[in-house]
């Protein structure tokens, strides 16, 4: 059995609750974000969509591979909008 296979078992409803639960996490983190006027605040949606994605795959709109490709896309410019705003801040 593969690393994680016994998650294969646990019902649908424990993985769309967990990322409801993450999609807030990403909602309060872009609000505190753009309350305190982070420059970078505006890539947290990305992270908010990724998460978007994962439920439309609870609801037969994506295969797993989709969404997890999309969620990493997504990721991955989120960290490198992060970085570049901190190092514009950084060498001003």
């Amino acid at each position: 059995m593969p690393l994680g296979g016994f998650l294969e078992t646990m019902p649908k409803w424990l993985f769309i609750i967990a990322h409801v639960i993450f999609l807030g996490v990403g909602l309060w983190a872009a609000m505190k974000a753009m309350e305190h006027k982070v420059k970078y605040a505006p890539a947290f949606w990305l992270y908010i969509v990724s998460q978007i994605g994962f439920l439309a795959f609870f609801g037969g709109f994506f295969t797993l591979k989709m969404a997890v490709l999309f969620e990493q896309i997504l990721l991955v410019i989120m960290v490198i909008w992060i970085v570049s705003k901190f190092r514009e801040t950084a060498s001003s």
